[in-house]
C-alpha cells in the first residue's frame, strides 16, 4: 500500500517541480528587463540633470534641449536589456533635464 501512494505522488510532484522551474525563469527574465529600464532611467535622470545645470549657467532661461544623447551601452548586455535601458535613459534624461530647467526658470537666470 505504501508503494502505491508514493507512486501516485511522484508524477504530480514532478509536474509541480517543473512548473516552479518554468515560473522562476519567467520571473527572472521579466526582472532583468525591468532593471534595464530602471537602471537606464536613473542614469538618464542624472545625466539630464547635469546637462540642465550646464545649460542653465550658459544659456539662462532660453530653451535649448535639441537632442537626447545616446546612452553608453555595454556589449555583454542582452538585446532586451539594451532596449529597455535606452527607453529608461531617454525618459529619465528628459525628466531630469526638465525638472532642473524648471528650477532655473523659477530663479529667473
Amino acid at each position: 500500500m505504501g508503494n502505491k501512494i508514493s507512486g501516485r505522488i511522484k508524477k504530480p510532484l514532478a509536474i509541480l517541480l517543473a512548473l516552479c522551474f518554468v515560473l522562476s525563469m519567467t520571473v527572472a527574465s521579466a526582472s532583468a528587463a525591468s532593471n534595464g529600464y530602471d537602471n537606464g532611467y536613473k542614469r538618464g535622470y542624472d545625466d539630464g540633470k547635469k546637462q540642465s545645470e550646464k545649460d542653465c549657467k550658459q544659456f539662462g532661461s532660453s530653451p535649448n534641449l535639441s537632442k537626447v544623447p545616446s546612452p553608453p551601452l555595454k556589449g555583454n548586455w542582452t538585446q532586451s536589456y539594451k532596449n529597455n535601458y535606452k527607453k529608461g535613459y531617454k525618459k529619465g534624461y528628459i525628466d531630469g533635464y526638465n525638472g532642473n530647467r524648471y528650477s532655473c526658470l523659477k530663479q529667473g537666470k
